[in-house]
């Protein structure tokens, strides 16, 4: 319901409008006598000698912003006996951007409600009150000009336009850079460790005014991060907050210049980045051995790649290992393995930089020990590697195919009970067909051959599983589920099982 519809006025009062207070007070209907001759009689007197002091287009926008007519300017709120509703005035911010149900009229929550009572005011305290409160709707009738939306957009684009944030975008690449490098392991194989302890405690002091703010805010493509946000008004400060719930963070605007929940010296925070920075790249300058090893390392990258058919090959032969459900013997290792591994987990930039720190920020070694093996693989890679590759090929086969397990033979015990290989297949199999249909009891029911109603309803007893645990118990079956879970074979679901990358070797696709 619009806030006219609700107005009511009194021809002694022209600068007030008279709204009901309350949840389910609907209209007002009649002001008693003794109300009109003390409070508001006070009230009116005091806006009578303010409302001079206010220009024509502050009278227009804030008659607009509470719909009004004539020459009413302060809403106060009546109860249903048409008294004070806890002392009648009310912060602006109860209108703003609102509507308000006829069933309903005007609920109204603490934050809105001063709390006083003007009959116990001295002249002077209420004046102080009401010219504060004109100040606080003339503001709020500023900020309703502007849809909430329009606001929220406005003061994402202000967030984007602030010094360190424009800043920060500038040097974006060398600040991610120095977060980067600051978490490296290369950083524990560089010399000169109390140069490096200096610069990492630098690191912490520079960078505290890009880590006050978070990342989806500072990095974001758009205006500020891509959540919903809230949009708070405080118009007796005159300011508003911009808040994203999920990042806990808040922006401010007052008299048209956005803050920061804690603001910085850009001046000297650019100063800073450009220092630490120099010191970085003058520590890297030191350590020509460790930037020549990876250089080096990206050489060995490019010839392995070369090898890349071969590599997968024995890459597939290894998961298929790692999958078997009991190993046998000594599994084969080989330097061809770390060497493959390492290249396919490295990363290196693929464009050269002219700062030392924004290349090797760059730099992913998953083990630094790599460092140490460059001469070793460069040497691996002098051999005739297509056969070395085809001889460790054939090792594995000859490993995975020692370990295959034949369907009687025993996996493991469950209360002593052998649980073997078949049974085990066709369990991982049954959860593979019916995964997330049917509770744990259910499954143990059909392994172990239960022909219950509901079985048969569902006509499980036609399952090839049926039956496939026809010796066990009940609760045996079921330890025999939980002990697959355990060894990694099943994934407790919410309701029943589901297979692990490390089953699915074992089952067979049905269509």
């Amino acid at each position: 319901m619009a806030l006219r519809d609700l107005a009511y006025t009194h021809s002694d009062f022209p600068y007030l409008v008279f709204y009901p207070g309350g949840k389910k007070n609907k209209a007002v209907r009649s002001i008693p006598n003794k109300v009109r001759k003390e409070s508001l009689s006070r009230i009116h007197t005091i806006i009578e000698r303010l409302v001079g002091r206010l220009s024509i287009k502050e009278i227009d926008s804030l008659q607009r912003f509470l719909q009004l007519d004539g020459r009413s300017l302060l809403p106060v709120l009546l109860d249903k006996e048409g008294e004070l509703y806890h002392g009648g005035l009310v912060k602006p911010e109860l209108f703003l951007f609102r509507t308000f149900s006829r069933e309903h009229g005007i609920p109204i929550h603490k934050e809105y409600v001063f709390e006083t009572k003007i009959s116990m005011m001295s002249n002077e305290q209420l004046e102080k009150l009401v010219e504060s409160l004109i100040q606080q709707y003339t503001y709020c009738a500023y900020i309703h000009e502007t849809s909430h939306a329009e606001w929220i957009r406005d003061l994402e684009e202000r967030f984007e336009q602030h010094p360190l944030v424009l800043f920060a975008h500038s040097k974006r690449e060398e600040l991610q850079a120095v977060e980067r490098m600051n978490r490296s392991n290369l950083l524990s194989q560089l010399k000169y460790p109390e140069d490096i302890s200096f610069w990492r405690h630098r690191v912490e002091i520079v960078m505290r005014p890009f880590r006050s703010i978070p990342s989806d805010w500072l990095w974001s493509e758009g205006c500020a991060c891509e959540h919903d946000k809230e949009m708070y008004v405080y118009s007796d400060q005159e300011e508003l907050e911009l808040y994203c719930e999920i990042c806990d963070f808040s922006v401010f605007l007052k008299e048209e210049t956005l803050r920061l929940e804690e603001e910085f010296d850009i001046e000297k925070a650019k100063k800073r980045i450009h220092t630490i920075e120099r010191q970085f790249n003058e520590i890297a300058e030191k350590n020509d051995v460790v930037l020549d090893k990876i250089k080096r390392l990206e050489g060995i990258q490019q010839k392995s790649s070369r090898y890349e058919m071969e590599w997968n090959e024995i890459l597939l032969l290894l998961k298929k290992i790692q999958a078997l459900p009991k190993h046998k013997g000594n599994q084969p290792s080989s330097p061809w393995i770390d060497l493959f591994r390492g290249m396919e987990a490295m990363k290196l930039p693929k464009v050269k930089h002219a700062s030392p720190l924004v290349w090797l920020s760059d730099v992913e070694l998953p083990h630094v020990s790599m460092l140490k093996r460059v001469d070793e693989w460069e040497g691996l890679l002098h051999q005739d590697v297509s056969s070395e590759l085809h001889d460790l090929k054939m090792e594995l086969v000859s490993y995975l195919e020692g370990n295959a397990m034949t369907r009687e033979e025993e996996f493991t015990k469950v209360n002593k009970q052998s649980f073997y290989w078949g049974e085990v297949e066709q369990v991982l199999q049954f959860v593979h067909d019916t995964s997330g249909v049917y509770p744990a009891h259910t499954i143990t029911q059909v392994l172990i051959g239960k022909a219950t109603n509901k079985i048969r309803s569902e006509q499980l007893d036609k399952a090839l599983q049926f039956g496939a645990m026809e010796d066990w118990q009940e609760k045996d079956a079921m330890k025999a589920l939980k002990s697959l879970e355990k060894q990694g074979f099943l994934r407790k679901l919410q309701k029943g099982f589901a297979l692990t990358d490390q089953a699915v070797p074992y089952i067979q696709e049905t269509t």
